[in-house]
C-alpha cells in the first residue's frame, strides 16, 4: 500500500502550527496559573495590611472625635445649662453645635445633674473625665458598637461630668473601610455570633464570621458554599472584631481579560508566524519543486531543466550534486547511445555479412551445381549437332526436312549457349585482365544494346567520371551491364519508353555502379531469390532465369557484391548497386587477374 504523500508546504505549515501549539499552549497554562496565584497572593497581602489601614485610620479618627468632644465640653452656656439640670437648655444648646461636630452624635453625661444626651458611655470611662482626661475607647451595647471621646465638663471648678462624641461603627464606617482597604469589611460582635455592619449581604457576611470565629480556625481563606474568601481580621478593643475579605473569583475576574487578551496577542504572533511560515515554506518548497520538475523532465529524457538558485546552503549544495550527476548521466547515456549505435551497426553488418554469407555458399552449391550439368550436357549436345549436320546434307533435296534439321540444330545451338552461359558462373576467362574502366565500359554497352533502336523507344543514360578502375575484366562487366540493362528494358510495360541510368562514384575503397530504370521495380517478396538460377518472372518463351545468377557471379568472382536496394529509383523503377574493389594500377590489376585466374 502506497503511503500517503503531503506537500512539503503542508509539512512544513504543520510544523510551524505544532510549534507554536506545543510552544505557547503550556506556557499559556503556567502563566495562567502563574497569574492566578499572583492575583491570589496580592490579595492575600493586601488584606495582611488591612488591620494596619484600619489602626491608622482609628487613630487619626481618635485625635478628630477628641477634639470635637473638648469643643463640646466648652460650649458657651452647657456647663452652666447642665448644672442647673436644665435639659431643654442643654438639648437646645448641643444641637446648635451638632454640624460643627463632624458625623459624630453628641453626648453629655452628668449623673449629678441628672442630665443625659445620646448614647450612654460606660461609667469607667466617664469617670477617667474627672482627673481631667480625655479618653477615647471603642464600646458596645450589644446591637452597636461605638467610638466614643469624652472631655470632662466643669463648671466653676467643679466636675459636673463628661461630653463627648459617639461614632457608630456602622454600614457608612464600613464602607470607608471598604474603600481604603479594597475589600469587603464585616463587623461583628466580640463573639462573632452578630453581624453589626457589613459591606455583604447579611448571609454571607454572618457565614463569613462564623467561619472565622470557629474554633481552631487559623488560616487566611474560608469557603462559603463555592465561593471562596481570603480573609484578615482585627480586634475593636473590646467591643467587636472587623473582618476583611476578598472573594477569590472577584480578584480572579482579571484573569478572563488577561486570557482574552494573551489570546489575541498569541493568536496575532500565531497568524505573523503562519504568515512568516508560509512564505518561508514557499521559498523553501519552491527550489525542492524545481528539482522535482528536473527530475522529472530527466526521466523524459530533458538534461536541460532550469535548477533553484537557492540562498538556503542544503538547498543549493543539493541542486549543485543534483547539476552535476544530471551531467554525468547526460554523459554516459551519450556513450550507452553510441555504444548502443555502433552495436547495432556492427549487429547489421554482421548480420548482412551473414545472409551474404549464405547466399554465396547457396550460389556457389548451385553454381557448382549447373557448371557440372552444362558440363555433361555439352557432350550430348555436340554429339547430336554432328547427326543432325549429317541428316540435313541427306535431305538436302527436301526443303521441309531440311528445316526441320535447321530448326532443330539452332534449338541445340541455344541449349550450347546456354551451358556457356552456366559454366561462365564458375570459370575465369582465359587471357583477360582484371581491370577496367567502368565508364567506357558502359558507354559501349550502351551503344550496343540501343543500336537501330529509336531514341524515343529506348534510351541509355552514363553519369560518372572516366578515371574510375575497377578490378574486373572489361568483358565481364560488360556481360553484367548487358543482363542488367535488358531485364530493364523487358521489365518496361509494353509500349513505355525506356529509361536506364547507369552511373558510378566512389564509395571508400569501392567504385559503386547504380543501374535505374523506369520499370514497376522488384517486388520485396521476390528480392531475395533474384540471384537464384533458373529463377524468373518472365515467360517461358523470354528467359530461363540465369541472367541475374550469372551476373552475381561475374561480380562475386571479381571480389564486388551486386544486390538490390530496397528504395527505388528517381525514375520509380529498379534500383540495382554493383559495389566492385577500387584499382589503383595495372600491376594490381594484373596481380588481381592472376589470383582470381589462379583460384
Amino acid at each position: 500500500m502506497t503511503a500517503r504523500r503531503v506537500p512539503l508546504n503542508t509539512v512544513l505549515l504543520a510544523a510551524i502550527v505544532l510549534t507554536i501549539l506545543v510552544g505557547l499552549v503550556p506556557a499559556g497554562i503556567v502563566l495562567d496559573r502563574r497569574i492566578a496565584e499572583a492575583l491570589v497572593e496580592r490579595a492575600r497581602a493586601d488584606l495582611q495590611l488591612a488591620p494596619r489601614v484600619l489602626n491608622d485610620r482609628n487613630a487619626a479618627y481618635s485625635d478628630a472625635l477628641m477634639m470635637h468632644a473638648k469643643e463640646l465640653a466648652h460650649v458657651p452656656g452647657l456647663a452652666a445649662a447642665v448644672a442647673r439640670g436644665d435639659r431643654p437648655t442643654t438639648i437646645s444648646i448641643v444641637e446648635s453645635v451638632r454640624g460643627s461636630l463632624g458625623p459624630g452624635q453628641p453626648l453629655v453625661s452628668a449623673a449629678a445633674a441628672g442630665v443625659h444626651l445620646g448614647p450612654v458611655p460606660a461609667t469607667p470611662m466617664v469617670e477617667e473625665t474627672r482627673d481631667g482626661r480625655m479618653p477615647v475607647k471603642l464600646s458596645s451595647d450589644g446591637d452597636v458598637i461605638r467610638n466614643i471621646a469624652l472631655a470632662p465638663l466643669e463648671y466653676g471648678g467643679q466636675w459636673l461630668g463628661a461630653a463627648g462624641v459617639a461614632s457608630p461603627l456602622d454600614a457608612t464606617e464600613a464602607a470607608g473601610l471598604k474603600g481604603l482597604t479594597r475589600s469587603e469589611v464585616t463587623i461583628t460582635s466580640l463573639t462573632g455570633t452578630m453581624v453589626t455592619a457589613s459591606t455583604l449581604d447579611s448571609a454571607t457576611a454572618l457565614a463569613i464570621a462564623q467561619a472565622v470565629h470557629a474554633p481552631g480556625f487559623s488560616g487566611y481563606e474560608v469557603t462559603i458554599g463555592e465561593a471562596r474568601y481570603l480573609v484578615a481580621r482585627t480586634a475593636l478593643g473590646d467591643a467587636g472584631w472587623v473582618i476583611f475579605a476578598k472573594s477569590v473569583e472577584e480578584e480572579l475576574a482579571l484573569l478572563p481579560s488577561l486570557r482574552k487578551t494573551a489570546a489575541l496577542s498569541a493568536l496575532g504572533a500565531g497568524v505573523l508566524a503562519l504568515v512568516l511560515g508560509a512564505l518561508l515554506a514557499r521559498r523553501v518548497s519552491r527550489p525542492v519543486r524545481q528539482l522535482a520538475t528536473a527530475a522529472t523532465a530527466m526521466r523524459q529524457g530533458s538534461f536541460d531543466a532550469p535548477l533553484p538558485d537557492s540562498q538556503i546552503t542544503e538547498v543549493a549544495r543539493v541542486a549543485e550534486r543534483f547539476d552535476e550527476m544530471r551531467l554525468a548521466l547526460r554523459q554516459r547515456l551519450a556513450e550507452l547511445h553510441e555504444a548502443n549505435a555502433a552495436l547495432q551497426d556492427r549487429n547489421a553488418r554482421l548480420t548482412a555479412l551473414q545472409s551474404d554469407l549464405m547466399q554465396r555458399e547457396r550460389l556457389a552449391a548451385a553454381g557448382r551445381l549447373v557448371a557440372q550439368l552444362a558440363h555433361e550436357i555439352r557432350n550430348p549436345i555436340a554429339a547430336l549437332r554432328n547427326c543432325l549436320e549429317i541428316v540435313r546434307r541427306r535431305v538436302a533435296d527436301d526443303p521441309e526436312g531440311r528445316e526441320f534439321a535447321d530448326l532443330a540444330i539452332d534449338e541445340l545451338l541455344r541449349m550450347h549457349e546456354l551451358a556457356e552461359q552456366m559454366l561462365d558462373v564458375s570459370r575465369p576467362r582465359p587471357g583477360a585482365i582484371a581491370r577496367c574502366a567502368p565508364m567506357p565500359v558502359a558507354r559501349d554497352v550502351a551503344r550496343l544494346i540501343t543500336a537501330g533502336v529509336p531514341e524515343h523507344d529506348l534510351s541509355v543514360q552514363i553519369d560518372g567520371p572516366s578515371d574510375l578502375y575497377v578490378t574486373m575484366a572489361a568483358d565481364a562487366l560488360k556481360q553484367v551491364l548487358l543482363n542488367l540493362i535488358q531485364n530493364a528494358r523487358e521489365a518496361v510495360r509494353s509500349g513505355t519508353p525506356v529509361r536506364v541510368t547507369v552511373s558510378a562514384r566512389r564509395v571508400d575503397d569501392h567504385v559503386q555502379l547504380e543501374v535505374c530504370d523506369n520499370g514497376p521495380g522488384i517486388p520485396a517478396a521476390i528480392r531475395e531469390r533474384i540471384f537464384d538460377p533458373f529463377f524468373t518472372t518472365k515467360t517461358a518463351l523470354h528467359g530461363v532465369g540465369l541472367g541475374l545468377f550469372v551476373a552475381e557471379g561475374l561480380v562475386r568472382g571479381a571480389g564486388g557484391q551486386l544486390r538490390v536496394m530496397d528504395d527505388s529509383s528517381d525514375a520509380g523503377g529498379a534500383r540495382i548497386i554493383i559495389a566492385l574493389p577500387e584499382s589503383h594500377s595495372v600491376v594490381e590489376g594484373e596481380m588481381l587477374a592472376s589470383g582470381v585466374a589462379s583460384s
